[in-house]
């Protein structure tokens, strides 16, 4: 499997989050290229005198290539024991370079930094990680600070149960992602509120509410058993868990009582009665959650 993996020049510290989390993922039988967009200098009146534009982006990249290449080079260099490592430096709009070269690679996964550091927030989440979000051709991996850690990886799969959800779940087995030591397959639904609903219609719409509870459990039983076998001898210990909660809050929940530090779900779900994996709310979490987000996209719902 490609990996693309956008790096910042900053400091070789500016990257670690990323690095460790790819480092503790462990994605079988993959290759990483390890990206860095320089941005073209902008400067007022640039488009009016094409010759001195032309000469201060000579000059601009001459300078701001050392380090791009140094930065390249240390995140290679720490991957380089778990990964075949090859290095990129480009020039062009950061956002749109980088998911276009990620989409020339045929790359599965695009991974990126993600923090809430409010001095470059708006200037990274704003620009690359945001347009990733919505309009990459393949899964992003948005790491955050607390990725450092070194302990074992725990994560929740926020699912569904639509067809697309289930798309989800096959692509999280096919992407095999080796090192997570306990997975959590979460689904949320309004049980007591459609109980509610459901005994004004007397006791055939009790039935109907304790026979969707049943079901829930039961699909999360058979995505557990799928991803098992998927993984292998890598299957982490899986849980299921079935919500009667807000969707955001049951996200919330889960993350904390099984202390997990990454969160799956898919870029938009169809589910009728409740749209766990929507494209609002997997956009709210992959930009604004305070842990880790592996957004998946199964191939043909780029920008859903």
């Amino acid at each position: 499997m490609k990996i693309v993996l956008g790096v910042d020049s900053r400091t070789p510290e500016a990257n670690a989050p990323v690095v460790s989390l790819l480092k503790r993922l462990a994605f079988a039988d993959s290759e990483v290229e390890v990206v860095h967009v320089v941005a073209p200098p902008v400067f007022p009146g640039g488009e009016l005198l094409p010759v001195l534009s032309g000469l201060i982006a000579s000059q601009y990249e001459n300078t701001e290539w050392p380090d791009a290449s140094a930065a390249t080079a240390h995140v290679a260099e720490t991957l380089g024991s778990l990964y075949p490592v090859t290095e990129t430096v480009v020039t062009g709009n950061p956002a749109e370079t980088l998911l276009r070269t990620a989409e020339r690679a045929g790359a599965r996964l695009l991974a990126l930094n993600a923090s809430h550091d409010p001095a470059w927030k708006t200037v990274f989440i704003g620009s690359v990680a945001r347009a990733a979000a919505l309009g990459a051709q393949e899964s992003v991996l948005l790491a955050r600070p607390d990725a450092l850690e070194n302990r074992p990886l725990h994560a929740v799969f926020a699912t569904d149960h639509s067809p697309y959800a289930d798309q989800c779940a096959t692509l999280l087995g096919e992407l095999l992602p080796q090192g997570i030591a306990e997975l959590t397959v979460l689904t949320a639904f309004p049980i007591a509120t459609l109980r509610e609903q459901l005994t004004h219609r007397g006791e055939a719409g009790i039935a109907e509410g304790a026979q969707l509870e049943h079901t829930l459990r039961t699909r999360n039983a058979d995505t557990i058993a799928r991803l098992d076998a998927a993984f292998g001898d890598a299957a982490p210990v899986m849980q299921s868990r079935v919500v009667d909660k807000p969707i955001s809050e049951a996200i919330a929940e889960a993350m904390a009582e099984t202390n997990a530090d990454l969160l799956i779900l898919g870029a938009h779900g169809h589910s009728v009665v409740e749209r766990l994996v929507a494209g609002s709310v997997s956009l709210h979490h992959a930009l604004s959650s305070p842990y880790s987000v592996l957004l998946l996209r199964p191939a043909g719902s780029a920008g859903a």
